[in-house]
């Protein structure tokens, strides 16, 4: 059975790790207002932006790149499956969902999005009191706020 010293120090890592969330996203926000990509939805998940440095912001265009790629691809060639799905694990605040529904790329297709609890409540929390994010969500899925 673990001891208290020993839940004290994973729930010390699990904050440290999901504190990862909140300098990424900025991050992301920084490389996409520089130019690096184009992602309109990022803005709804920060509250202050601040400019990173080249290096970061190239980084980040590099990931974003990558994880585009991946993703339009595996839904080109998954294009004539009668279902898909794509999973998201440690999500954070990504908008990866919202992009692809935006380019109405999600036929057939759903996004499962799998990070800590208290990360997916405060991204559900955004999302529910944002407009423009809460009406993309497909209606015919159950809730979100029951994370």
């Amino acid at each position: 059975m673990p001891t208290t010293n020993t839940k004290k120090k994973k729930q010390g890592r699990d904050t440290a790790v999901q504190g990862t969330n909140d300098s990424s996203v900025v991050s992301k926000v920084s490389a996409a207002a520089q130019g690096y990509f184009h992602d309109v939805f990022l803005q709804h998940f920060v509250c202050k932006v601040s400019r990173r440095a080249p290096l970061i912001n190239r980084g980040y265009y590099v990931r974003w790149r990558a994880v585009d790629h991946c993703v339009t691809r595996f839904l080109q060639i998954t294009e004539n499956c009668p279902r898909r799905q794509i999973l998201s694990l440690g999500a954070g605040f990504d908008s990866l969902y919202f992009r692809l529904h935006a380019d109405e790329e999600l036929h057939r297709a759903v996004v499962f999005e799998v990070d800590f609890p208290d990360v997916a409540r405060r991204k559900t929390a955004l999302i529910t009191s944002n407009i423009t994010l809460r009406g993309m969500l497909d209606p015919h899925l159950p809730s979100p706020t029951g994370l």
